[in-house]
């Protein structure tokens, strides 16, 4: 076996940072090539590496010991082999591609077999946070693997290896490949594809990266020379047949494919952040009038069957009841737009100062037993609509339910429910949304809601005037009758007198 001292590459010949060109000189291209593709080789020294980096990063992952998966990042096995296959791809090596590319992918099998088998063999139940921050890439972790895989290729080219186990630590390429394995042996195979991609976008991402440093330090190839020298005049293939005979197409393409899932995930990461927040906020200002003193410690929700779940823990001065729990729901609902389980783990704590002392506790004393009926209950739809709307009602002060109609279209399975609002504010949009899907998930029909406001000051009002002013009317036109008669009666006698 060949002996290795160094597993950077050798470019102690480049010339100092300081008087280096952009283009590298032949001598110096030569000297680069040949020390990568010695290290991007796939031999005995390459797979202990692999098998011993995997080794520590999965116990790194499986413990949640960062400064342990750190020490595996920084043996990067597979870093060489993938600025092979960018030096292969932009030099148009085709013999030297299939090389790095068989060494890319016996490393990764071995990784994610040995992981899978690892973590069989340790009594660990559950997934750490390193293991699940490793699940669900975003653009962001493409950002940062361009960026570093930069670094790499340009240290390489201009400077010093010595780059490179700082490269290997933010691209991060072989715990993604262990949290394949470790979800694979746990059976979540929804994580296990996010911690792929995961993979495939680092490696995808410094493969394009290397292939544009390397262009700009002269490494050339001269085939895709010649395809771009295409002239116009000339009856030849179009420019992008002719690119997609050539390698170098296929990891553009394959970034750009990779883009999409990434961009998902990242507006769904954004969304949960969105909605994390509303559901703070909404469980602040309930409990701002419940128990000031209250303190949020966690929140963790769920979407299903467009109902979301939510578990949050709490540490309050008093005692939360189940009516308590529902006021929180019924505040939560109008700001989901969404029907609400809520689940509080609530945790009771003792203020004390040299002064005073708040016993929480006192509250725990047995108390007279009491029926705590919910305030949404199962019944006719008559019930649950009125007992829907009066409870959201609530949060709009001055605002209550004057009558409703509702009819049932069976054709279309849609209860359509017309709503009289009696004073208060104006409803928005917000309002009619969250009635629609609470009665959706409450009925098990589709909902239609339109609302009718009932003014009765305004309208008596408006009834006086209407009634004063026909009333003037007819006076006004009695009296004009009248004026109009006395004038045509003298005449009529002036006459009978001649």
């Amino acid at each position: 076996m060949e002996q290795r001292v160094n597993e950077s590459p050798d470019i102690s010949h480049v010339n100092d940072v300081k008087t280096h060109k952009r283009t590298l000189s032949a001598n110096d291209r030569n000297q680069i090539i040949k020390s990568i593709r010695k290290e991007a080789k796939p031999d005995t020294y390459y797979y202990v590496m692999v098998v011993l980096s995997c080794s520590v990063a999965t116990y790194g992952l499986l413990s949640n010991s960062t400064a342990v998966i750190i020490g595996a990042m920084l043996i990067a096995p597979l870093m060489n082999p993938i600025l092979g296959s960018a030096l292969a791809l932009i030099n148009g090596n085709n013999k030297l591609l299939r090389v790095t590319i068989k060494a890319e992918f016996i490393g990764a099998s071995i990784a994610v077999i040995l992981s899978a088998l690892l973590t069989l063999l340790l009594p660990v139940s559950d997934l750490t946070p390193e293991i699940l921050a490793r699940t669900e890439p975003t653009l962001i972790d493409l950002i940062i693997a361009l960026a570093s895989g930069a670094a790499g290729t340009y240290a390489i080219c201009y400077r010093s290896g010595a780059t490179l186990p700082g490269v290997a630590i933010a691209t991060a390429l072989m715990p993604p490949l262990c949290v394949v394995g470790i979800s694979i042996a746990k059976q979540e195979f929804q994580y296990a594809a996010g911690a792929l991609l995961l993979f495939l976008a680092n490696m995808v991402a410094i493969i394009v990266i290397g292939i544009i440093i390397f262009k700009i330090a002269g490494f050339t190839n001269p085939t895709l020379s010649n395809y771009l020298n295409i002239s116009v005049n000339e009856d030849r293939k179009t420019l992008f047949s002719r690119l997609a005979t050539n390698n170098i197409i296929y990891p553009f393409t394959l970034l750009v494919l990779i883009c999409i899932p990434l961009v998902i995930f990242m507006a769904n990461s954004i969304e949960a952040d969105r909605t994390e927040k509303t559901i703070r906020n909404a469980l602040e200002e309930g409990l701002t009038v419940l128990s000031p003193e209250s303190k949020i410690v966690s929140v963790e929700f769920s979407k299903d069957d467009k109902e979301y779940a939510i578990n949050t823990e709490l540490n309050t001065e008093r005692v939360i009841y189940p009516e308590d729990i529902r006021k929180l729901e019924n505040s939560l609902e109008y700001k989901l737009a969404s029907p609400v389980k809520l689940q509080a783990d609530v945790t009771l704590v003792q203020k004390v100062s040299n002064e005073s002392s708040t016993n929480a506790f006192q509250s725990l004393l047995p108390k007279p037993e009491e029926k705590i009926v919910e305030v949404i209950q199962t019944g006719t739809p008559e019930e649950v609509i009125e007992q829907v709307v009066t409870e959201k009602l609530v949060l709009f002060e001055g605002t209550s339910l004057e009558d409703f109609m509702f009819q049932y279209q069976r054709g279309t399975g849609t209860y359509l429910v017309e709503l009289n609002i009696d004073g208060g504010s104006i409803l928005d949009d917000q309002f009619i949304k969250t009635i629609e899907t609470v009665l959706e998930n409450k009925l098990k029909r589709k909902v239609m809601v339109v609302l009718q406001y009932e003014e009765p000051e305004i309208e008596e009002a408006k009834n006086e005037e209407l009634e004063e002013v026909e009333s003037g009317a007819e006076k006004t036109e009695e009296s004009v009758n009248e004026t109009v008669g006395e004038e045509i009666v003298p005449e009529e006698s002036a006459d009978e007198a001649s």
